[in-house]
């Protein structure tokens, strides 16, 4: 049975609901004594909700609702964006009862903290060492326990937020916010898009699904340098031309330079399945890609620590 006791503590109540697009989901959730509702069959949100959606339109659903309704407390994941199948909704839902969210956003505090007094960083992990700059100007983005309590009860909220700390460039003609160089030991990417976009040939599909299994097997190896991939080799063979391909006109240039704070779900990631929960993990993740034109393609490393330089 999935245990539930994290998000009682988070929402501070046992009256929790999954609401979701899938039947198939909402029939595992109700075998696992989790009750769990039907996105278009509902006329307003349940008090404390986390919602998986299959679907871009159950997602506007679940926003229609909110901006109608005015009520209630929501996590949501967009599934549709990642990996609409039930393996990958069932193993969602595992990661989102297993995060120990009070934690997280208590380890993001620290992170803040560190980020305010630093702006040069020294990234250490396996295998990994780097040098993470901060424009003076930039603020990191995460969803705090202030955010969270100027909601007044009411709110719905990208789960992702809870679980990360990140500085983004998603715009080429703005200012950067950061810069990045180093060498860096890879465990698994995340490949994000609109699932609708007929751009997107099927085999540069299965050929990034095809890139993802080989880094959940064998690691990959990142060389950046002011901030773009130079290098992405896996068992010695180089992959940048193939994430160039992918990521659209930024190309191999960083959009995303993000800590994961999800200290729980260490001893349950599964690297092979592209769920937007593995981004969490605790460590550091980059992205290429604004996955508006192409892919977004996140390089997750767990376990990089970053320390003042100097």
């Amino acid at each position: 049975m999935n245990n539930l006791k994290h998000l009682e503590h988070f929402f501070g109540s046992r009256d929790i609901s999954l609401l979701t697009d899938s039947s198939a989901l909402i029939a595992h959730a109700q075998h696992q004594s989790i009750n769990a509702l039907l996105i278009n069959e509902l006329s307003g949100l349940p008090a404390n909700s986390v919602c998986i959606t299959f679907s871009r339109e159950a997602t506007e659903s679940l926003q229609q609702l909110a901006a109608r309704c005015q009520s209630g407390q929501t996590l949501y994941t967009q599934a549709h964006a990642f990996d609409p199948s039930l393996k990958s909704g069932i193993y969602t839902l595992d990661l989102i009862c297993s995060s120990d969210y009070r934690l997280a956003m208590r380890k993001q505090e620290q992170l803040l903290s560190l980020l305010d007094e630093h702006h040069v960083l020294r990234l250490t992990g396996d295998n990994t060492r780097g040098t993470l700059r901060i424009v003076n100007e930039a603020a990191p983005y995460a969803m705090i326990e202030e955010d969270i309590q100027a909601s007044k009860g009411f709110y719905i909220f990208p789960l992702a937020e809870l679980l990360e700390v990140h500085y983004t460039h998603m715009d080429p003609d703005e200012p950067r916010t950061f810069t990045l160089d180093g060498e860096f030991n890879v465990s698994g990417i995340l490949c994000a898009r609109g699932y609708d976009d007929p751009s997107i040939p099927p085999r540069l599909i299965e050929s990034l699904a095809g890139l993802a299994q080989a880094v959940a097997a064998h690691g990959a190896t990142a060389i950046i340098v002011d901030s773009q991939v130079r290098s992405f080799t896996v068992n010695a063979r180089d992959y940048c031309a193939l994430l160039t391909e992918a990521t659209g006109p930024r190309g191999l240039h960083l959009t995303e330079c993000a800590f994961g704070v999800n200290a729980s779900i260490a001893d349950k990631i599964d690297y092979r399945i592209n769920s937007q929960l593995n981004e969490g993990i605790e460590g550091l993740h980059i992205a290429v890609g604004d996955g508006r034109q192409g892919y977004h393609i996140d390089m997750l490393m767990p376990g990089v620590v970053a320390t003042p330089l100097g």
